[in-house]
């Protein structure tokens, strides 16, 4: 037995030194066929905060996520890029208070073996906490823009007088006010507005990053109309006819309507809803005019502002159309030695326009030409041009539209 042992024991060297050539054999062999690389992988992975207290909040982080280079063999390299969004990274903030902070995330390769972590991109990342702080505040309501003339506006009614305030204690303690504004501009009936709230600073700068509770509240501010004072339109009042052949296109007043006031408020209840303008005389007008004219007021009636209105009056001409059969067609620019033959040599024309000017036009004012300039012996198909007297005048249809022409020598 102990002859056995001793040949056991002066074996084991030689034993331990095949084995070890045998696993450098096959790591050799298994490098060269599956080599380790490094590869640096631009797809960003997620970084998730961890173990934050509930009381304070992060204001400030330097990074949201990282990029990473591994070095593992050609084999996992693939199997990581086929299933990368298994990768993830973390940063934990257990115990830590207000400050601000440089960790180091902790990167989880998701079991993928072997693989070494050779770069992690920020390597740290700054962040900062703060302390969760709460502030009450009143809510300023801020009216802008001006009412009309004659106009008021009574007390406001907001559906919460006071807002919550919460966020990082620093943000916080910079809201000096909480404001919710609301435009008058031209308002004369009380209005009902639902009005985000804008927390503000001491010079009047929005505060980013602090909630509001509640983020918008309604306001109802009651507008109201001075005794004595009343909103009457403008009635346009014409004489005499405008000139034959024209047609009114437009009666525009401006302005629209206007603010009256009388000292005995019972006058500015009785009276109409409107104003009559002083006559505008429409006789033998052909064209657009425009005019300043008074309104007529009856005694203890005033105007608010300009006593005038200005009267912009559309006049056009009726527009008609008519036929012209027969019209001679002439020719032009022909080439010298040479003859023409044309079909047909007449045309209908179908012109539109001005009344006015359609009922002066005769076919001596119409001239139908075919230009045969550059034109050599031939059979041709030509358009006619018609040149009509006044640029007013348009043709509709010429019949027919097409005109043979034969030239020879």
């Amino acid at each position: 037995m102990m002859d056995f042992l001793k040949r056991v024991l002066k074996l084991l060297p030689i034993f331990f030194t095949a084995l070890i050539l045998a696993v450098i054999v096959w790591v050799s062999s298994v490098s060269s066929s599956d080599p380790n690389e490094v590869v640096s992988y631009t797809t960003p992975v997620s970084l998730t905060i961890l173990g934050q207290n509930p009381d304070f909040l992060i204001t400030e982080q330097s990074a949201d996520n990282l990029t990473i280079t591994l070095r593992a063999p050609r084999s996992v390299h693939d199997q990581i890029s086929r299933n990368f969004n298994r990768i993830s990274a973390r940063i934990n903030l257990s115990g830590l208070t207000s400050g601000t902070y440089a960790l180091i995330p902790e990167v989880d390769l998701a079991g993928f073996k072997p693989v070494q972590v050779l770069e992690v991109t920020p390597a740290e990342v700054n962040i900062t906490l703060e302390q969760i702080a709460t502030k009450t505040l009143d809510i300023t309501l801020l009216q802008t823009g001006n009412l009309p003339i004659s106009y008021e506006a009574d007390e406001a009614v907001l559906s919460s007088e006071t807002v919550e305030l919460m966020g990082p204690q620093s943000r916080v303690s910079e809201v000096n006010d909480v404001v919710a504004s609301v435009d008058l501009s031209n308002t004369t009936t009380t209005i009902i507005r639902i009005v985000e709230l804008r927390p503000i600073d001491r010079r009047g700068n929005v505060v980013e990053g602090v909630s509001l509770n509640p983020t918008s509240i309604t306001v109802e501010v009651p507008i109201r109309q001075l005794v004595g004072y009343r909103n009457v339109f403008i009635k346009i009042v014409t004489t005499g006819t405008i000139a034959q052949g024209y047609h009114l296109t437009g009666l525009l007043v401006t302005p629209p309507n206007v603010t009256i006031y009388a000292s005995d408020p019972a006058l500015a209840d009785e009276m109409p809803a409107f104003l009559d303008t002083s006559p505008i005389n429409l006789s033998g007008a052909y064209e657009d005019f425009s005019m300043s004219v008074e309104l007529q007021l009856q005694d203890g009636i005033v105007v608010v502002g300009n006593q005038q209105v200005i009267v912009d009056v559309g006049i056009d001409a009726i527009q008609s159309s008519t036929q012209f059969v027969g019209v001679p067609v002439e020719i032009i620019n022909m080439g010298v030695g040479l003859t023409v033959n044309i079909s047909p040599d007449k045309v209908d024309l179908y012109i539109s326009g001005p009344m006015n000017l359609l009922e002066e036009l005769t076919a001596d004012n119409i001239r139908v030409t075919l230009d045969l300039s550059n034109r050599s012996p031939g059979t041709y198909q030509l358009s006619p041009e018609i040149l009509l007297n006044n640029d007013e005048l348009r043709l509709d249809s010429i019949l027919p539209g097409t005109i043979e022409v034969v030239l020879w020598r």
